[in-house]
């Protein structure tokens, strides 16, 4: 009996010890940059070559949350080696034919966010009763299409999504909103379990009260 009540006792014990390995959480804004490197590389994947023309994109991108996806855009462009040019900025040619000069302006590159956001899928229960945290998931769907300015028409047009889950811990919360751009997603509500946390607490109270008389008798 006495080693039942000690056992009862370690449980508990290591119940509400919290781990030594507790990951740092990131906040929304990082994950969302973590997801739009994942979209850029998916998108820019089988892009055809400009023949050193280069591309002319337009900043910010509608749709894009915190501007992290033209950000990574830009970065991806120009490590494959293709010179990037800004939308408003001048391209200069040394040459007076008009011809000429038209064949070698940039492809135009248009951007679009079709969706970019942070929320909370559910909830993480923690035994026996409360909630440990919450399962989050970040999530970007792009499109981009290459227009040849010289003729008007399409060269290439792509369209990708890519999404990353982690855990937060109810604790913390308010730091994985800190810094995000107002990023800050309701979490799920529970109901119907109050009820049944009692009732385990209850039990669970009982069993020890139980346990500690049991072992004094």
């Amino acid at each position: 009996m006495r080693f039942r009540y000690r056992l009862a006792l370690a449980l508990v014990a290591l119940l509400a010890t919290p781990s030594a390995a507790t990951a740092v959480t990131k906040t929304h804004g990082m994950m969302l940059d973590s997801v739009a490197t994942q979209v850029v590389a998916d998108l820019l994947r089988d892009a055809p070559s400009t023949g050193g023309r280069g591309v002319r994109v337009t900043v910010p991108v509608r749709g894009d949350t915190l501007g992290v996806f033209a950000q990574r855009l830009v970065e991806r462009l120009r490590a494959q080696g293709v010179p990037v040019h800004l939308a408003g900025s001048a391209a200069k040619f040394d040459t007076v034919d008009a011809a000429e000069a038209a064949a070698r302006r940039p492809y135009e590159m248009g951007i679009r966010v079709d969706g970019s956001g942070v929320s909370y899928l559910r909830r993480i229960r923690s035994f026996p009763f409360g909630v440990k945290g919450y399962e989050r998931m970040a999530a970007i769907r792009a499109s981009v299409t290459m227009v040849d300015p010289s003729t008007g028409e399409v060269a290439w047009a792509k369209s990708a999504s890519g999404s990353a889950v982690d855990f937060v811990r109810k604790r913390d919360l308010t730091s994985a909103a800190a810094g995000s751009g107002g990023l800050n997603p309701p979490v799920p509500q529970g109901g119907g379990f109050r009820l049944l946390e009692s009732m385990i607490v209850l039990g669970v109270v009982s069993g020890l009260v139980v346990l500690f008389y049991s072992n004094r008798t």
